[in-house]
C-alpha cells in the first residue's frame, strides 16, 4: 500500500533537514577531516613545487581581487582616496607641447631648457620654486648619471640645492660589473647625516683652470686631462653619497643587485650632483615573473656597500634615521617602525591608479607658477615627486591595477606606505594552510551532507569564483594577503574526493539500506535512521518501545453501507488510512502493518526516540482530531460517521524481521504488544477512544491529562495492570471534564473498597452533569450489578480482558 506523506510544513522540513545534517556530520566527520587533511597536504605540495605555474595563478587572483574591490564595486567601499601629503609633478604631453611651442611666446622655455631630455637647469628652477613654496622634500624618479657637454645645467641644479638647502633625492641605476668605464664603487664607511641637521657641503671646484701663458716663440701642447683620476674621484664621491648605514637582524641579508644571475653595481651620478644631493636610492625595477610590480625591497647591496631604495632614502631622512634597521617583520627608520614581511619585503599598497590616488600637477604648470610667483599652497608641507607620465619618457610599468602605469606611481605608493605604515603584508604560510584546511573541510562537508549532483558540479565552480573574491576583500580591508589559489585547490581536491566517495561507496550503501527498510517506515524517518546508523538487527533485538493499535468503531456497520460498492469502500478506507498514517509518521511512528481497518505502529523502533511514549500519546490525540475533521467531511458528503479507538502500551518488545524464507515482515512481538491490542478493543466496553497501559502512563503523566479507568488482567496472565484513558495534553483539559475525572476517581476508590452503593451515588451525580461519559456509565453498571449480587471475599476488583 502506498504510504502517504504529511502535509507540507516548512518549519518541520527545515528542522528535519537540520537534523539530517547533524546526523551526517556526526557520522562522517572523521572521514571528512581525514579527506580534508589529505587534500590540504596535496595542495601544499602542489604550491611548494609550483605545479602548473600555480604561483602565477595566485598573482592573477591577487590582482583580480584588488581590481574588484578598489575599482569596480559600486559605493564607497575601498574606493581610492587621494593623498593629503604627496603631490606628483608630471612630465607629461602638456609639458612637452608647451615647452616645444614656447619659442613663439613671451616665455621662451625652449631656449632655456631645450627639448627632452631637458637641460638640468629646469630642475634647478623647480627646486628653487618648491623651496619657496614650503614643500617638505623632493623625490626625483630619475637617474642623472650621463654627463652633458655643457655642464652649466648640472652646476645650476647643484647650486640650487646648496643655496636653498632644500632636500632633494635622486635615483641611481645599476650596470654590469664588466663595464670598464665604471668598474664598481669602492668600499666606504656608510654614514648619514639626518636631514634636519644637514649643512651644505662644498662641492668639487667646477671652475675652468686658468689658461697657461702664451709663448709666441714656441707651441706647447695643452696638458691632458687625467680621466682615470676624475673617474676615481667620481666613484669615491658616489660611494659616499649612495651608501647608507644599515643593520640587518634575524638572519636577514640585503639582496644583491643582479640581473639574470649576473652581479651589478650602482652607476655614479654626474659629479656636480653627488655632494649637494640630500640622498640617493635605487630605482631598479622590481618585477615579478609576469612583469608586474607588486612587491618591493627596501635595502640593497652590491656585495661591497649597503644601499637604500629611493623612497626609503627620503623617508629615512624625514624620520632623522642615522641607521636603517631591517629585521623579520619590521623596518625601522629612526624611531619610525614599519611592519613588513618576515623576509624583508612588502607588497605595495597602491590603493588605486595614479590619478585616483595622488594629486598630479603638470611640470609646465609649475613653471608658470614660478614665473607668476603663485600656486605655493599646492606644495606647502607636501612630499613632492617628479616623474615621467608621457609615453615619451619611456617610464611605463605594469601594476596589479593597470597594465600601463607611469613608473612614478611605485615610488609614490612606497613612500606613502612608509609614511603611513600601510603596506600589504603576506599572511604567515601556516595561516593560509589553515584556511586551506578549513575550506577543504567545508567542501567535503557540503558534498557529503547535501549529496546532490548539482552541488557536486556547482560547488567547485562556485569555489573558484567566490574564493577569488573573498581574499580580495580581506586584502583590501585588512592589508593582509592570504593565499587564495592554494586553499581553492585544497577545496577542489576535497570536493572531488567527496563526490567519488558518494558515488562509489556511501550512496550505494545508503540506497541498499533504504531499499531494505522502505516498506517498513516513512521516508524521512528512514533517511534519519540510515544517517544515524541506527540500523535494526534483522534477527531481532529487544527495544523499549510504545505500541499503537487502532481500528474503526463499528466497522461492520460502516462497511455494510458499501456492500454494493466495494470500490467506494476501498476509496474511503484509503482516505481514512492516509489521514491516520500521515499523523502518526509526523510524530515519528514506524507503520508496522495495516490489518483491514486497523493500523499497527511502533514508536521508538527502528528509529530510537527517548520520548517515544509521549510521541505515541501526541500521535493518538492528533489522530482523533484528524478523524473528527474527516468525520465532518464525511457527513457533508452523506457518508457514515467514522470513529477510531486506540490502544497504547509501552514495554520491552522483541523487534525485527519475522516471517518465512519467502516473505519477511519487520514487526514487534511480546506481551506488551498483546496488551496494546487488548486495550484498543477494551475501549468499546469502557466507552473510551484512547486507552493506555500503566507503563505508558508512568512515562507521560507529567505531560498529559489522563484518568485511571480500572485494573485489568490479560487472559493467560496472572499480573494485573492499571489502565488509563488519555484525554488531552497537560493543561488542555476543559474544567468540566476535569471535574468529571475527579468524581470518577472518587467513585473508583469506593468501588475498590466494595462500597458499591456510595460509588453509585457519586456516579449518578457525574452522569447528571456529563451524561455521555462512557467510563462512568460502565462503572455504574458494574456497581449496580455487584450491589445486587455481592462478590465473595476473593474478589479483587480486577477486570479480565478475555479478548
Amino acid at each position: 500500500m502506498t504510504r502517504p506523506t504529511p502535509a507540507p510544513n516548512l518549519t518541520a522540513h527545515v528542522k528535519h533537514a537540520l537534523h539530517l545534517i547533524r546526523l551526517r556530520l556526526a557520522r562522517t566527520w572523521q572521514l571528512m577531516l581525514l579527506i580534508s587533511i589529505g587534500a590540504t597536504a596535496i595542495a601544499i605540495f602542489w604550491w611548494q613545487n609550483n605545479f602548473l605555474d600555480i604561483r602565477s595563478q595566485e598573482w592573477a587572483s591577487y590582482d583580480s581581487g584588488l581590481q574588484l574591490f578598489i575599482q569596480k564595486l559600486p559605493g564607497d567601499f575601498a574606493k581610492p582616496k587621494k593623498s593629503d601629503d604627496i603631490v606628483i609633478i608630471a612630465i607629461d604631453d602638456t609639458t612637452f607641447d608647451a615647452i616645444d611651442a614656447s619659442d613663439r611666446t613671451q616665455v621662451d622655455w625652449k631656449a632655456r631648457y631645450g627639448l627632452w631630455p631637458y637641460d638640468r637647469r629646469i630642475w634647478a628652477d623647480v627646486i628653487d620654486y618648491l623651496s619657496k613654496a614650503g614643500a617638505r622634500l623632493l623625490v626625483m624618479d630619475m637617474v642623472l648619471d650621463t654627463a652633458r657637454s655643457d655642464e652649466s645645467g648640472d652646476v645650476a641644479m647643484a647650486e640650487a640645492m646648496r643655496t636653498t638647502r632644500f632636500p632633494v633625492y635622486l635615483g641611481f641605476n645599476v650596470i654590469p660589473k664588466g663595464d670598464t668605464l665604471f668598474p664598481g664603487l669602492p668600499k666606504v664607511e656608510p654614514k648619514n647625516r639626518p636631514m634636519l641637521s644637514r649643512t651644505p657641503a662644498p662641492g668639487p671646484s667646477l671652475e675652468k683652470p686658468a689658461s697657461p701663458p702664451q709663448d709666441d716663440s714656441a707651441f706647447e701642447e695643452a696638458p691632458e686631462v687625467d680621466f682615470a683620476a676624475a673617474m676615481n674621484e667620481r666613484r669615491q664621491l658616489a660611494a659616499v653619497a649612495y651608501a647608507f648605514p644599515l643593520e640587518m637582524k634575524g638572519g636577514l641579508e640585503a639582496p644583491v643587485f643582479s640581473s639574470a644571475g649576473e652581479p651589478r653595481f650602482p652607476k655614479p651620478a654626474v659629479t656636480p650632483l653627488l655632494t649637494p644631493t640630500s640622498g640617493f636610492g635605487s630605482v631598479v625595477p622590481e618585477f615579478d615573473d609576469d612583469g608586474k610590480m607588486r612587491r618591493t625591497r627596501f635595502v640593497w647591496s652590491d656585495g661591497i656597500n649597503p644601499y637604500l631604495s629611493l623612497p626609503v632614502a627620503a623617508a629615512a631622512d624625514w624620520f632623522n634615521a642615522e641607521t636603517v634597521t631591517v629585521q623579520p617583520g619590521l623596518l625601522t627608520l629612526g624611531t619610525h617602525p614599519v611592519p613588513i614581511n618576515p623576509d624583508g619585503s612588502a607588497e605595495i599598497n597602491y590603493g588605486g591608479k595614479l590619478f585616483e590616488r595622488f594629486p598630479v600637477i603638470s611640470l609646465v604648470d609649475v613653471l608658470r607658477h614660478r614665473g607668476a610667483n603663485d600656486g605655493y599652497e599646492k606644495f606647502k608641507d607636501k612630499f613632492v615627486l617628479i616623474g615621467g607620465i608621457s609615453l615619451g619618457t619611456g617610464d611605463t610599468k605594469a601594476t596589479p591595477l593597470d597594465e600601463q602605469s607611469p613608473g612614478v606611481i611605485k615610488q609614490a605608493a612606497v613612500l606613502d606606505n612608509l609614511l603611513h605604515r600601510r603596506f600589504i603584508l603576506e599572511a604567515p604560510f601556516w595561516v593560509s594552510c589553515l584556511v586551506a584546511l578549513a575550506l577543504a573541510f567545508l567542501s567535503i562537508s557540503i558534498i557529503l551532507v547535501v549529496r546532490s549532483p548539482f552541488v557536486e558540479i556547482g560547488w567547485p565552480l562556485l569555489l573558484f569564483v567566490t574564493f577569488f573574491v573573498v581574499p580580495g576583500w580581506v586584502t583590501v580591508s585588512t592589508h593582509i594577503h592570504v593565499l587564495s589559489v592554494m586553499p581553492s585547490l585544497a577545496g577542489t581536491f576535497a570536493s572531488v574526493a567527496g563526490t567519488v566517495f558518494n558515488h562509489f561507496f556511501a550512496e550505494k550503501e545508503r540506497e541498499r539500506l533504504k531499499a531494505m527498510f522502505a516498506s517498513y517506515m516513512e521516508a524521512d524517518l528512514l533517511e534519519q535512521m540510515v544517517e544515524a546508523r541506527e540500523l535494526p538487527k534483522l534477527d531481532g533485538e529487544k527495544h523499549h518501545i510504545t505500541a499503537f493499535f487502532s481500528d474503526i468503531k463499528g466497522f461492520s456497520t460502516f462497511s455494510e453501507r458499501f456492500r454494493e460498492d466495494p470500490k467506494g469502500l476501498m476509496r474511503l478506507m484509503n482516505r481514512y488510512l492516509s489521514t491516520v498514517t500521515a499523523v502518526l509518521t509526523h510524530h515519528g511512528a514506524c507503520i508496522d502493518k495495516y490489518i483491514g481497518d486497523a493500523v499497527v505502529a511502533l514508536f521508538g523502533a527502528p528509529v530510537k526516540h527517548a520520548d517515544h511514549a509521549l510521541r505515541a500519546c501526541k500521535g493518538a490525540l492528533d489522530v482523533q482530531k484528524a478523524i473528527a475533521a474527516l468525520r465532518e467531511a464525511f457527513r457533508a458528503e452523506g457518508l457514515p460517521d467514522v470513529y477510531t479507538r486506540i490502544g497504547l502500551n509501552t514495554d520491552d518488545l522483541l523487534v525485527g524481521n519475522i516471517g518465512s524464507e519467502q516473505l519477511m515482515d519487520y514487526t514487534a512481538i511480546g506481551d506488551g504488544m498483546n496488551l496494546a491490542a487488548r486495550l484498543e478493543g477494551a475501549n468499546k466496553a469502557y466507552g473510551t477512544l484512547i486507552m493506555m497501559g500503566e507503563n505508558t502512563y508512568l512515562q507521560v503523566k507529567d505531560d498529559v491529562e489522563a484518568r485511571e479507568l480500572d485494573t485489568v488482567r490479560v487472559a493467560g496472565k496472572t499480573q494485573a495492570v492499571r489502565v488509563y484513558e488519555l484525554l488531552a495534553l497537560k493543561g488542555q483539559l476543559p474544567a468540566a471534564k476535569a471535574l468529571t475525572v475527579a468524581h470518577y476517581a472518587q467513585a473508583l476508590a469506593l468501588y475498590r473498597e466494595r462500597q458499591f452503593a456510595e460509588a453509585s451515588k457519586v456516579l449518578h451525580r457525574v452522569l447528571d452533569t456529563d451524561p455521555a461519559d462512557g467510563p462512568s456509565q460502565h462503572l455504574l453498571e458494574r456497581c449496580q450489578s455487584l450491589r445486587d449480587a455481592l462478590p465473595d471475599s476473593t474478589w479483587d476488583s480486577v477486570t479480565s480482558l478475555d479478548k
